[in-house]
């Protein structure tokens, strides 16, 4: 599972999951992008906005008002505040999916994208239970912690850029990229701090599954082969 291999999906495959993750995202920013302006053309306060629309799809800090929007919980982690919100994670979103893809591992994406999301979100709304949250919960950087965190499990010793002496090793972008992550908590609530974990869990606990030969993607999978199996022309 550690050696590039041919079997990584073309750009424009149906069955891309860094491409359909990464589209998907985007174009919610630019769906969200166009709505904003619509209320702005319409001389309507922003805070509409954010009330009427926006906030109807993140995780609120309060659980009372969480348990009134149940999706939520489905859709937080695909909702960024603008274009510049969803820049950065993306960046690191495509490398460490471009590497999973590389060992052979593009089915498990989506998968790790889910679950970790389910996760932190679920943790979320129990601390929102006990105390007032100070943000609403949004955006994919704690998927995008889990896909890092699988990467130490599925394939440690894979290298990148290998045309330059030998290639550098994922384990070192994997590490570098946590401890930006830790230098932005050192400023964030604990809440933040204890998700962040929650995701480094998820992803470590996915990749040992795997490598344990159970594939917790296997049901996403099987319903997207039938779904398509069914949409066929007969």
């Amino acid at each position: 599972m550690e050696n590039p291999t041919p079997s990584k999906p073309l750009l424009g495959a149906d069955n891309n999951a860094l491409v359909a993750i990464l589209g998907i995202n985007l174009l919610v920013v630019a769906l969200m992008g166009f709505l904003k302006i619509i209320y702005y053309l319409n001389s309507l306060p922003l805070e509409d906005f954010y009330s009427q629309v926006f906030h109807v799809f993140t995780l609120s800090p309060t659980m009372s008002v969480t348990l009134t929007k149940p999706w939520t919980l489905f859709t937080f982690n695909w909702i960024h505040d603008g274009f510049w919100s969803v820049f950065t994670p993306m960046i690191w979103f495509v490398f460490f999916a471009d590497v999973l893809q590389n060992n052979q591992s593009n089915k498990h994406l989506f998968p790790i994208y889910f679950y970790s999301g389910l996760l932190t979100g679920i943790t979320y709304i129990i601390l929102s239970a006990f105390i007032i949250l100070p943000h609403p919960l949004m955006g994919a950087n704690f998927s995008i912690i889990a896909i890092a965190a699988s990467i130490l499990i599925i394939c440690p010793r894979y290298r990148i850029f290998q045309t330059i002496k030998g290639g550098i090793p994922v384990l070192f972008m994997v590490v570098l990229y946590l401890v930006l992550q830790a230098v932005f908590l050192s400023t964030a609530h604990w809440s933040d701090i204890l998700l962040t974990f929650i995701a480094i869990g998820a992803g470590v606990l996915y990749g040992l599954l795997l490598k344990n030969g159970k594939d917790l993607g296997n049901w996403m999978h099987n319903l997207l082969h039938w779904v398509n199996k069914s949409a066929s022309p007969k």
